[in-house]
């Protein structure tokens, strides 16, 4: 980065003009070269780093930006309070930045940052990884109110996880949308919060629950267990009436510790295969899903019929 500095988390500041003797062209030209990624005025990435980041972490550093550049401490809610928790969201990161404004502010929004103008006594605010943000109980209602309904599922889902160490209850997340007193969607995010449960185990296994019930299949019992003279099986879902099985195949499944660090991919799809058999000499039948299959919902219709999925509508 030659004469460039770069600040804590990332950041590279203009404010260091002055301290190293260069003047904003400096910037522009590494912009342009490609050594600098602009984050807003003032504030840059080395595009090295940058490269090497999650949509996540890119997020958060656009959130530093804007941190760096206030005269006083912002306090980030909605889909940037989220990404302080690793609360998981649907595809990317937005380009916004949300953060509070007082009411008397107006709540303007102004390019790359979204202000929500609420009331003091509303906020639960909290210190969590260098910045102030909304509980998580405040930011999963903010998420049931925005997202549609299997994502919003899926970020209250994780707020809910029993083995979340930040899981709140449902009655601290309904306080919450009552504070809020929202206008509008207010119904949509009570039924998000009536559906969502603790016992979903990922984002992908809650939101394949999700569009099963938007699509009318009857719901499943989760995490049902099983046992066989070699111990022990979880599955993901169970439909009794019909003895079917239900599995979401996640990436992220397939790196979990108890796959083992050693494990080859062909050893864990064989061990998979085995647990699959033993499931099948104790059930009817069972059906796997990947996210390709739930992100296209005639596809997954097909899947779940097809398999003897009972569905309440046709």
């Amino acid at each position: 980065m030659g004469l460039l500095e770069q600040n804590t988390h990332g950041l590279v500041l203009s404010s260091d003009l002055d301290r190293l003797g260069l003047n904003e062209s400096t910037y522009q030209r590494a912009v342009a070269r490609g050594e600098l990624v602009r984050l807003r005025r003032g504030a840059y990435c080395d595009a090295a780093e940058w490269n090497r980041l999650s949509s996540r972490e890119r997020y958060l550093i656009r959130m530093r930006a804007v941190a760096v550049s206030s005269t006083r401490s912002p306090v980030f809610c909605g889909h940037s309070a989220a990404a302080v928790w690793e609360m998981p969201v649907p595809l990317d990161w937005p380009s916004q930045v949300h953060v509070l404004s007082p009411p008397a502010t107006g709540g303007r929004s102004r390019h790359d940052i979204v202000r929500h103008p609420i009331a003091d006594a509303v906020e639960h605010v909290v210190e969590h990884q260098g910045f102030l943000v909304t509980d998580v109980a405040g930011t999963a209602a903010d998420m049931a109110l925005t997202l549609p309904f299997a994502q919003a599922v899926g970020c209250v889902d994780w707020a809910l996880w029993r083995r979340n160490n930040f899981r709140v209850s449902k009655t601290a997340i309904g306080v919450e949308l009552s504070r809020r007193a929202p206008r509008y969607r207010r119904r949509h995010a009570e039924a998000v919060l009536n559906f969502a449960t603790e016992m979903s185990d990922s984002y992908g296994e809650s939101l394949a629950r999700s569009v099963m019930f938007e699509l009318g299949f009857e719901p499943p019992q989760l995490q049902a267990k099983f046992r066989d003279e070699f111990g022990e099986m979880v599955v993901d879902y169970f439909w009794p009436g019909v003895r079917i099985v239900g599995e979401f195949d996640g990436k992220s499944k397939y790196l979990l510790p108890s796959y083992g660090a050693a494990s080859t991919p062909g050893e864990i799809v064989w061990r998979e295969k085995k647990r699959e058999d033993r499931l099948r000499r104790q059930v009817a039948g069972v059906v796997r899903m990947v996210m390709a299959d739930v992100m296209n919902p005639a596809r997954f219709c097909r899947l779940l019929s097809g398999a003897g999925i009972p569905r309440d509508r046709d």
